[in-house]
């Protein structure tokens, strides 16, 4: 149902039949009766036919609906909604997306710093090797064979590190690359900006369950659902109405071998002009079939409805989820902060008594071996609170948090 006019038109073109009146006359005096009471065909015949006559009849019927009980209203209605479903699916989509970006990225930029603290602490430990091998061969100093076998392992252990660290900076380049599509370039990196940790506002977690449930694509997706499928169950259940429409009709048939009777009672096919205007009711009386469908749909709404309920609470949770891992990563952040600026501390006041003899290579070993588990940790929990901080901002389908 739409509010376009519909008409159908139909045009006749064919030879012409002879059909010709005959005067009828009645009583006694021969009084002439109405004309073309008879005519000389009584039926047709294809001998009748003038083939060198022609006849035209053509049929033009139009139905303009004026009021229609919301039928047009409540599928416009359902049509927007769907629109809007669409939509609010591609912008999840792109989040993820975005998302998928955001952790490659950090990734990224994680396995490069975790490089360069690796190959700071490769320094300390080549110039310990150094020394311990000068020492070693001139026979000063209070070292031994076992204290640069110690090094040496620390070394090993320093260079296997560095492989894994950058085997996982070529997986998260390739992961980068693979999602910023075919013409990103193939050496693609990221910006030279510190790896600092992110600044997260302290806000209640109801703050972030309410921005989920007014910005998150996958609520106004439930959202536009249940009012597609709402107004889908109103135009089934406004199917039971007629349709008020105009009906107009025109009709010109013109036969050059067939006499025109002059009798407004007659219906005459072969030579008529005539046009109508009418109101009329218009309804399919499968009245049945239509009551069914609307219940089925006012169900499939009512479904939809329950799984809204449903997918929020879900919703919900992985806000909740991922709030507390933000303020768990701040947390952590702080304290590995103030763990790697000690262990920093710890390894430059080593390596300088080292330098001048004033410390053994295993208080060197276990300065750099605290030094790069805090330094590891910090890092580690600065990309844990930069995706928590993208995962919430998914959950919460804002970016302002």
């Amino acid at each position: 149902m739409n509010w376009h006019p519909q008409g159908d038109l139909l045009s006749i073109l064919a030879p012409s039949p002879n059909i010709h009146c005959q005067n009828t006359f009645v009583g006694t005096a021969g009084t002439l009766s109405d004309p073309c009471v008879r005519t000389d065909s009584p039926e047709a015949r294809i001998t009748d036919v003038n083939w060198n006559r022609v006849f035209t009849r053509t049929e033009v019927k139009l139905i303009q609906p004026v009021f229609d009980f919301g039928k047009i209203s409540a599928g416009i209605a359902a049509a927007e909604a769907g629109v809007e479903v669409a939509k609010q699916r591609e912008a999840g989509a792109r989040a993820d997306i975005e998302l998928n970006v955001r952790k490659a990225y950090y990734g990224l930029k994680f396995a490069r710093e975790v490089i360069d603290m690796l190959d700071e602490g490769s320094g300390y430990v080549d110039d310990a090797l150094k020394k311990l091998d000068k020492d070693l061969t001139n026979g000063t100093g209070n070292v031994s064979v076992t204290d640069r076998l110690r090094m040496r392992t620390v070394r090993a252990e320093l260079d296997a590190r560095i492989l894994e660290a950058k085997r996982l900076q070529g997986i998260a380049r390739e992961s980068l690359r693979t999602l910023l599509g075919s013409e990103a370039p193939a050496d693609i990196d990221v910006d030279d900006e510190e790896f600092e940790p992110p600044e997260v506002k302290e806000r209640m977690m109801t703050y972030y369950e309410d921005l989920a449930r007014a910005n998150r694509p996958e609520v106004r997706l439930l959202d536009y659902a249940v009012k597609a499928k709402s107004a889908l169950s109103d135009l089934e259940r406004r199917k039971e109405y007629p349709d008020l429409v105009l009906i107009a009709t025109g009709v010109l048939a013109v036969a050059q071998t067939v006499d025109d009777p002059q009798n407004a009672y007659y219906n005459h096919y072969f030579n008529s002009r005539s046009v109508g205007l009418a109101a009329a009711l218009r309804m399919q009386l499968d009245l049945g079939p239509k009551i069914a469908r609307a219940r089925r749909t006012e169900a499939e709404a009512l479904e939809i409805a329950h799984r809204r309920t449903e997918a929020l609470g879900g919703i919900i949770l992985e806000v909740r989820k991922s709030y507390t891992e933000a303020t768990e990563a701040a947390s952590r952040v702080a304290a590995m902060d103030k763990g790697q600026k000690a262990g920093k501390a710890w390894i430059s006041a080593v390596a300088q008594n080292f330098a001048v003899g004033l410390a053994e290579a295993r208080d060197l070993s276990d300065a750099l071996v605290a030094f790069f588990g805090m330094r590891t940790r910090y890092l580690q929990a600065v990309f844990d609170l930069h995706m928590a901080r993208s995962a919430l901002s998914r959950a919460t389908g804002s970016a302002e948090l």
